[in-house]
């Protein structure tokens, strides 16, 4: 009898089982690179998990997802990424949910894809992903608009000490490659790239010839190297100059050292602002 009842009971644990392991699993959301993570990852909190693809060290430009990225991004419940003229294995990835595609209400500059660069379109962005998520997931609709609220007011902080940067006489700086466009326009201010969009690009020694000239005409004494890609061009042209470097960061990933130091999208904005100060005003 004991045995019998013992044959009844299994089905039952087993289902108890599964639905308590149904209650436990969270549905996941894969991000891209790091800003689309602490953006995505600022308005969830933990109510979904959040994946992020491109690691620690390495740029979204030149990732190449595995076997296994692309397992991931296909078992999604949504996948956030910034622009498909950058992240194209994410645009066309086939998951079983929804595809955010977070710079969508940002008006474009050509094919460039590097919105998340300016505060000013970031928060668009952000606001974006929240309202996409809250119709993916009503339940949680006021909480990610209220985490979406605050990491905006941050933003906003930020967008408006940048906003300062108009008035300024001289608005022109020198950067590594042309990922700050969209930071130019929203603050009105030109900058100048050594090579294109994608940072591996080489300029022809006469680009570099003639970036010298324009920087010695308009009395620029500074280039902006960035910190984690190489800066041999950035150095090469401000050696030719005779000017100085000076970080910046597009943030198109953080390594180790800055994750463990706490570094975030929002201070390496504020970081980007102190130094671009030296040079604007």
């Amino acid at each position: 009898m004991k045995k019998y009842t013992l044959l009844l009971l299994i089905p039952v644990l087993l289902l108890l089982t599964a639905c308590q392991k149904a209650a436990d699993s969270k549905p996941q959301i894969v991000t891209t690179f790091e800003p689309m993570y602490e953006f995505t990852k600022a308005i969830v909190g933990d109510k979904v998990e959040v994946v992020n693809i491109v690691p620690a060290n390495q740029e979204a430009h030149d990732f190449e997802p595995s076997a296994k990225d692309m397992t991931t991004l296909t078992n999604a419940d949504v996948i956030v990424y910034n622009s498909k003229n950058l992240e194209t294995w994410a645009s066309s990835a086939k998951n079983k949910g929804i595809k955010i595609e977070a710079s969508t209400p940002v008006e474009k500059i050509g094919d460039d894809p590097h919105t998340w660069v300016s505060p000013k379109s970031a928060l668009l962005e952000v606001r974006y992903i929240a309202e996409e998520l809250s119709k993916k997931f009503p339940d949680y609709k006021e909480e990610f608009t209220k985490n979406a609220d605050s990491y905006i007011d941050k933003l906003k902080k930020i967008d408006q000490s940048f906003d300062q940067l108009k008035t300024a006489k001289n608005k022109t700086f020198i950067t590594q490659h042309e990922a700050f466009a969209y930071l130019g326009r929203d603050y009105g201010l030109t900058p100048v790239a050594i090579t294109g969009l994608d940072p591996e690009m080489e300029p022809s020694s006469a680009t570099l010839i003639k970036l010298k000239d324009e920087m010695q005409k308009a009395n620029l004494d500074t280039v902006y190297s960035e910190e984690n890609s190489s800066s041999k061009l950035a150095e090469t042209l401000a050696r030719e100059a005779g000017a100085r470097l000076l970080p910046i960061n597009p943030v198109e990933g953080l390594t180790d050292e800055q994750k463990k130091a706490g570094e975030s999208y929002l201070t390496i904005m504020e970081e980007n602002l102190r130094f671009l100060k030296e040079t604007i005003k």
